[in-house]
């Protein structure tokens, strides 16, 4: 106990020490830290995810909400509805040709069953908000490229569950429905932004009340919590509500005139008011502490029993990072700079939402199951790894160069 404790405190130290060595060197801390899980995890034994036990889980989820909450804070709603279109249509393209491509790999490479290749592909279809969202603030990219990537990151997690979970359905039911998959999609995504701006519209509401009050400083926190756990138990899409949520915070002035109308005998409160600069300093502090941990836990989490589910997933994160610099060239507009688009066709690594739904095709009676689980949180592991060596290659090396020699000749939109 006293030996994690002691962790715990170091942790926080070597985190903002690592945050240094990026400005300097532009390795990221996320790469350090999964290394650092990996030593004390699966290589010397010293801390396993059984010790951590549900509370692992529980705090990865808790990282996951506050990071898209905390990237929604800091996300324009001017770029918000200048990329909103470019947006889609990457995050569509990507997580389709993404599920087609580990469905491939899976089916006619390594003899899986096409059910299992294509659960697997939606499971990894998505990219990791709790991945991109660090990387890309501490990367300075252009508001565009940053935006598109938020809500890349954000929408493809809604996508792998909502169809991975309507293919699971349809195996257990024996029929599959393409209709209530789409319709279960879009249900979530609209539903969960629409919850996460009405309950901002009622926090206007209830700020006045809670200011009166000491230690507040966590009240919207809290509130966000209870956002995410609302949006959940009515069976849409609590990240997507937290990230709405934050943007209606940081966005505040603009959607003025709609509280005005919700609420026309209230003082319209200033935005340091609704969510003042103390605040959103703790704010990135949590952030910052639950990031640490969500990657060191990947490291403690990693599988080194098996050699085959090594050796499939490194042929699917290879090929899948082959297929992205394709899809960016074809979708990102030509007002994105060079380097902007680069560093967008490396940013698909996977994360919580693939290893959460790694474990249920076991859970569903498919016979791959435990393979599948193996495979996908390797594909995890080696995808943050893979993200974390090509951005400071790409920005260090002549390999940069020859990725925005793709680029270069860009001569449409896209879109």
């Amino acid at each position: 106990m006293t030996s994690a404790i002691i962790g715990l405190g170091l942790l926080y130290f070597v985190g903002h020490l690592l945050g240094h060595v990026f400005e300097r060197t532009r390795v990221p801390d996320v790469l350090i830290l999964i290394l650092f899980g990996i030593i004390i995890g699966p290589v010397l034994g010293w801390i396993t995810p059984e010790i951590i036990g549900p509370s692992g889980r529980l705090f990865t989820t808790i990282a996951l909400i506050i990071i898209l909450f905390e990237g929604g804070l800091g996300m324009d709603i001017k770029s918000l509805r200048d990329s909103a279109k470019q947006a889609t249509k990457l995050t569509v393209a990507t997580f389709f040709l993404s599920t087609a491509v580990v469905a491939f790999v899976m089916c006619c490479l390594f003899d899986f069953s096409p059910l299992a290749s294509v659960v697997t592909g939606f499971i990894c279809g998505g990219t990791s908000s709790a991945v991109v969202i660090p990387m890309v603030q501490s990367l300075k990219l252009g508001k565009e490229a940053t935006t598109v990537l938020f809500l890349e990151s954000a929408l493809t997690d809604v996508l792998c569950i909502i169809f991975a979970l309507g293919v699971l359905d349809s195996f257990a039911s024996g029929e599959f429905e393409i209709g209530r998959i789409i319709g279960s999609l879009i249900a979530s995504l609209i539903f969960a932004s629409v919850i996460g701006i009405a309950m901002g519209l009622l926090w206007t509401r209830v700020v006045p009340v809670v200011r009166a009050w000491h230690h507040t400083q966590f009240a919207t926190f809290a509130y966000m919590f209870l956002v995410y756990g609302l949006t959940e138990t009515l069976g849409f899409s609590g990240p997507i509500a937290a990230l709405s949520f934050g943007i209606f915070l940081g966005n505040f002035k603009a959607f003025s005139p709609i509280v005005k109308r919700v609420w026309p005998r209230m003082n319209v409160f200033s935005i340091s008011e609704v969510s003042s600069e103390a605040e959103r300093e703790v704010y990135k502090e949590t952030a910052f502490m639950l990031k640490i941990f969500f990657f060191v836990y990947l490291g403690i989490s990693f599988p080194f029993t098996q050699l085959f589910p090594v050796e499939v997933a490194l042929v699917v994160v290879l090929a899948l990072y082959v297929m992205r610099p394709f899809v960016t060239k074809v979708l990102a507009r030509k007002r994105v700079n060079a380097m902007d688009r680069t560093m967008m066709s490396v940013m698909i690594p996977k994360g919580l939402a693939a290893a959460v739904l790694a474990s249920l095709p076991s859970q569903y009676g498919m016979i791959e199951g435990a393979d599948i689980q193996a495979i996908v949180f390797n594909i995890v592991v080696f995808s943050i790894i893979l993200t974390s060596i090509l951005v400071p290659l790409i920005e260090n090396t002549s390999l940069g160069t020859r990725y925005k020699m793709l680029f270069h000749d860009h001569e449409n939109d896209g879109i």
